[in-house]
């Protein structure tokens, strides 16, 4: 018969797991990705290093635990029902688009942690990243596109292509923004004005397409 798990041991458990998982976003902001080891997250946490075991199984399966939590992605793809995708059916999913880039854009700006892990992402390879990667591809796909491409079957408008580049000009905008604190295009980015604008040109971009 399974031991039953006493409710302050659970509560004692959730703690630490929580403690591990925040762990590595502080080493992550603080250190960087290249100090994410089963010494220094169980430091960072004040914890044992045999509880990463224990309760993840690994440092990797830990991490990525953490990454997925983090992902702007993953937890929108978890979130998103038939129900909300019906409810974009009527203009084919033009102002779900829309509000998509402007939460991530949003999203990203305050997150320095999501930052990193965009750029731990484009700068080494990773099988732990191909798999978020992967999974972001079958939620555009299998759920955003699914709305979209009917409507623009049979005609020159490649939505994907414009998407993937507000994508990455949405990405770049933030990490460059982060990195450099200057301007870019002679908008600066320190400045409400700056978001005003390019929501504006999103606005615009997917309303032209």
């Amino acid at each position: 018969m399974a031991r039953k798990i006493p409710k302050g041991e659970f509560r004692n458990k959730e703690r630490t797991k929580l403690k591990l998982i925040n762990a590595v976003g502080e080493v992550i902001r603080t250190q960087g990705y290249t100090k994410l080891g089963v010494n220094n997250i169980a430091k960072t946490a004040g914890v044992s290093k045999k509880l990463i075991y224990r309760y993840f199984g690994s440092a990797d399966d830990l991490v990525a635990t953490y990454v997925r939590s983090r992902d702007y992605w993953t937890a929108f793809s978890s979130h998103l029902s038939k129900e909300l995708a019906e409810q974009h059916q009527h203009d084919h999913g033009k102002d779900f688009l829309t509000n998509v880039f402007k939460n991530l854009f949003e999203d990203m700006s305050e997150d320095s942690e999501t930052q990193k892990i965009i750029l731990w992402e484009i700068s080494e390879k990773s099988k732990l990243m191909s798999e978020i990667s992967e999974d972001r591809e079958k939620f555009g796909g299998g759920e955003i596109f699914a709305i979209t491409d009917p409507f623009f079957a049979g005609t020159d408008v490649d939505i994907r292509a414009i998407c993937g580049l507000l994508l990455g000009g949405t990405y770049y905008l933030v990490l460059y923004s982060n990195t450099t604190g200057g301007s870019f295009c002679g908008i600066e980015i320190d400045t409400e004005n700056r978001k005003t604008r390019l929501f504006n040109r999103l606005d615009k971009i997917i309303k032209w397409a």
